[in-house]
């Protein structure tokens, strides 16, 4: 649930919500359709989106197979988590949620794994880059953030390894 919301009905327990509380249950709500159609559209195209992020990355970086053992299901599980926290966190209409559930424990991760910095931006770039292209313009601009944030957490997270082999 969203954080705001969470907070504002556990506040309003034993008493009426005010105008301000009831505002931001409308807002919240008025998205919704959207936030759901988007979601749905992009379970439809999580196969086809991942598919083709992990060619573009397979080109930029052909030894890719060669350096890291079961690389393309490793790469396709990534890549679906990542595109499946993004539907959770619109959803609930949260970037916090995505933040703290996921993009500072997945990026800890990526950095423990010692993936290279370019490796690992080209990746998320290149998975934004498909979502844009497979989804309606509606649905991408809608997970755009998320996938902007994804890419920013990962770069002050993997700054220091820049240059290095993937």
């Amino acid at each position: 649930m969203n954080k705001e919301i969470h907070t504002m009905l556990t506040a309003s327990e034993g008493r009426y919500p005010t105008k301000a509380e009831l505002a931001l249950l409308l807002e919240w709500s008025d998205s919704l359709d959207g936030r759901l159609a988007a979601i749905e559209e992009l379970r439809a195209k999580e196969e086809a989106i991942v598919r083709q992020a992990l060619a573009e990355i397979t080109r930029a970086f052909p030894d890719l197979e060669k350096r890291m053992r079961d690389a393309r299901q490793k790469c396709s599980r990534d890549l679906t988590l990542v595109l499946r926290y993004c539907a959770g966190s619109l959803l609930r209409n949260d970037m916090k949620y995505f933040e703290d559930s996921f993009l500072t424990w997945f990026a800890t991760i990526l950095r423990g794994i010692g993936f290279a910095y370019d490796f690992v931006i080209e990746t998320y770039q290149s998975l934004a880059r498909q979502v844009a292209a497979e989804l309606s313009p509606a649905a991408a601009e809608l997970f755009r953030p998320y996938l902007e944030l994804c890419i920013t957490t990962f770069t002050r997270e993997l700054e220091g390894q820049k240059g290095a082999a993937s």
